[in-house]
């Protein structure tokens, strides 16, 4: 996980996180972790495909 008060100035994670647990954003470690984290967010007709 990225420290906020180590991002870069101007990016999400800088601007709107308070730590490394309270943060604005997060990006999964692997695609199988995305497709799990993604279907416990969205069902399938929130999704649009791509390429």
């Amino acid at each position: 996980a990225t420290n906020p008060k180590e991002a870069e100035a101007g990016t999400i994670r800088a601007d709107f996180a308070s730590s490394i647990d309270a943060n604005a954003v997060h990006g999964s470690d692997s695609a199988a972790s995305a497709e799990r984290e993604v279907a416990y967010f969205f069902n399938d007709n929130e999704i649009c495909p791509r390429g």
